[in-house]
């Protein structure tokens, strides 16, 4: 029996009455293994990549609305980091989830702190008010 370069023998594949049988699990009837013909990226489960990207690039969006978008921001953080950890396919989409979001976060921060340094409480705004008055 002569082999070929997958192990298989010439007659492995064919029966007595001269008609073919069922090639082994996971090759074709060429002795050929089966499955991802062209090299294309295995299909899986990018659900928590993909939520973790939207949810980062809404957060950076609509980072000036405030602690809606921190929640959002976190929550995509935390799945996109999920994927990344658990190994799953859309490793870039995870990563640009975690990038959105962690910009999103520092960003709303930044400003929630910026905009309570500004603001003036309402004794402050009625001392300027009266000195405004004063004024004309």
């Amino acid at each position: 029996m002569e082999n070929n370069e997958n192990g298989f023998d010439k007659n492995s594949f064919s029966s007595d009455d001269g008609g073919y049988t069922q090639a082994p699990n996971n090759y074709n009837m060429n002795g050929q293994p089966m499955g991802n013909p062209y090299g294309q990226p295995e299909q899986g489960n990018q659900g928590f990549a993909i939520a973790g990207m939207v949810l980062g690039i809404i957060s950076l969006v609509c980072c000036c609305s405030g602690y809606i978008a921190l929640v959002l921001g976190i929550i995509g953080f935390v799945l996109s980091l999920i994927s990344l950890i658990q190994k799953k396919p859309g490793k870039g989409m995870a990563i640009t989830g975690i990038v959105c979001s962690s910009i999103a976060v520092i960003l709303i921060i930044v400003l929630t702190i910026i905009g309570n340094s500004v603001t003036l409480n309402p004794t402050e705004l009625e001392e300027l008010m009266d000195r405004l008055e004063s004024m004309q």
